[in-house]
């Protein structure tokens, strides 16, 4: 084998299997930082989302008390009113695990 074939094999196996591996090992150990950046970059703007979404809201308010469709503000609240239950004469069905 002389040394041009031996470079052109040598260029062939770097590139069949040297390139892939070097792809994922680059893809492997830029995944966290990539998605470190990401989530630092939602809880960046998730404070002036919340901001629009809450003005956005209010101005939606205004329009339905405008149009005479909201008629006062009532908080919800998850502890008050009684919990639902079901009637005494219902029989309850067993349910199948999935």
């Amino acid at each position: 084998m002389d040394t041009t074939e031996a470079v052109v094999t040598v260029l062939i196996v770097t590139m069949t299997i040297g390139i892939p591996v070097a792809g994922l090992t680059l893809r492997f150990s830029l995944k966290p930082l990539v998605e470190a950046f990401i989530r630092m970059r939602e809880v960046q703007l998730g404070a002036s989302d919340t901001l629009l979404l809450r003005e956005r809201v209010a101005h939606l308010e205004r329009v339905l008390e405008a149009h005479g469709l909201l008629d006062a503000r009532q908080p919800l609240s998850l502890h008050q009113g009684p919990s639902e239950r079901l009637p005494a004469g219902v029989p309850l069905k067993d349910r199948e695990r999935v």
